[in-house]
């Protein structure tokens, strides 16, 4: 008679936890590697203004051309991670991330120039969308946004390394130097893909095709939520990041300073991020996904409302950032959980599609605030955006409700 009480024998095809850690370790590097790219150029706009000869209005318009081109190729991209696999899509992108990057440095026309970072965000656009695919696929949905939360720690590093070193290593060495150092980052990722990550033995991949690509999506779009979380971050990411691009020239006005100190000081939201990704399990387990939203959004709120204000010492702004830091991922971590769910035969063309209308909202956010600033100076187009996503946050539960807890 069979033992009932023995313990089943493990799965082959699911991870064991040293080997999520070590997945996490290697996709978090290859998300710093996108996001210190992403960052750099932020703390640089003023530099940039000047050695173009630019109004810085045009250099941050630069961060619109790369976020759009994040965004529209990610209907391409989740297809392709599903079909040829999610690693090898990875360390492809990273590979052509660090040669993007080398021609970036190299730009002899602010055109040029322009064009490249275009170009390199499609290439960013394969990598932080798909790692987080890649966890879904072996995550099971009750570890997966504390999974998340671990890999956006590594990210978040990225994001805040990206702003404060760029400031630091063009103030010394130049900025073609920061593009340089993004490359030769992205190159080490892509070479520990490689040598460190193997593809599930489980995977059933769908030959690439057109059909397959409408099937996916067919799929993702079935789910009646999809349509409600799309809308809620591509409002978030046109929120959130219309505000970087100007933080230094912002800065700049108000108090006199450099790049490497505003640098540090939009690199407080990855401080926030870290905060967020330390405690991702008991804010999970304590909050649950719709006060996390609710309390993400009051948060940011109220760090933009103090940003607002130009008499206090500029200083102060690292701690108002760390809040919005803070506050964005709270609401955002939730945003990628539910992404991973939408469609789990289809997972990576959920995710890039996730991705899609959240930078195109990243890209629709700079204009917006530029238009903002025009008409209401700094203060007051700082304090819309932060009613703005104050009100998203408030919102969010009822128009898409998510449960207290997981």
């Amino acid at each position: 008679m069979p033992d009932t009480n023995a313990a089943a024998p493990p799965d082959p095809a699911r991870p064991d936890n040293a080997q999520l850690r070590l997945l996490i370790l290697v996709l978090g590097a290859c998300g710093f590697a996108s996001t210190f790219t992403m960052r750099i150029v932020d703390p640089l706009v003023p530099t940039l203004a000047e050695a173009y000869g630019r109004t810085i209005v045009e250099v941050a318009a630069m961060a619109t051309g790369f976020s759009f081109s994040y965004a529209i190729g990610q209907p391409f991209l989740g297809p392709i991670a599903d079909s040829v696999g999610k690693l090898r899509t990875i360390s492809v992108c990273l590979g052509l991330l660090t040669l993007l990057s080398v021609l970036a440095a190299f730009s002899r026309s602010f055109e040029m120039l322009t064009l490249v970072r275009a170009a390199t965000g499609i290439a960013a656009g394969g990598v932080i969308p798909i790692a987080m695919a890649a966890i879904g696929d072996r995550a099971p949905m009750a570890e997966r946004q504390i999974m998340l939360g671990r890999f956006l720690v590594l990210m978040i590093v990225g994001q805040m390394a990206g702003a404060a070193c760029s400031g630091l290593i063009a103030e010394y060495v130049g900025w073609r130097g920061v593009f340089i150092g993004a490359g030769g980052i992205a190159a080490l990722a892509a070479l520990l893909v490689v040598l460190v990550l193997k593809p599930r033995p489980d995977a059933r991949r769908a030959p690439l095709s057109f059909r397959g690509a409408i099937a996916n999506y067919a799929a993702v779009f079935a789910n009646p939520r999809t349509k409600l979380l799309y809308g809620l971050v591509i409002i978030e990411g046109s929120l959130i990041f219309g505000m970087p691009p100007y933080v230094a020239a912002i800065l700049q006005e108000r108090s006199g300073i450099g790049p490497s100190l505003a640098g540090l000081v939009i690199a407080g939201t990855g401080v926030g991020g870290i905060i967020y990704g330390i405690l991702t399990r008991v804010l999970v387990e304590r909050l649950g996904p719709a006060r996390m939203a609710v309390t993400g959004g009051a948060l940011m709120a109220t760090g933009y409302a103090l940003f607002s204000l130009p008499f206090l010492p500029w200083w102060s702004a690292m701690g108002f950032f760390v809040l919005n830091g803070f506050g964005f991922f709270l609401m955002h971590g939730t945003f990628q959980a539910q992404a991973t769910e939408l469609a789990p035969t289809a997972r990576g063309s959920a995710v890039a599609l996730f991705a899609c209308v959240l930078f195109l909202g990243h890209a629709i956010g700079p204009v917006a605030m530029g238009a903002a600033l025009h008409l209401l100076g700094s203060t007051g187009a700082i304090l819309l955006f932060a009613c703005g996503i104050g009100l998203l946050g408030f919102m969010t539960p009822r128009i898409m409700p998510l449960g207290l807890r997981r």
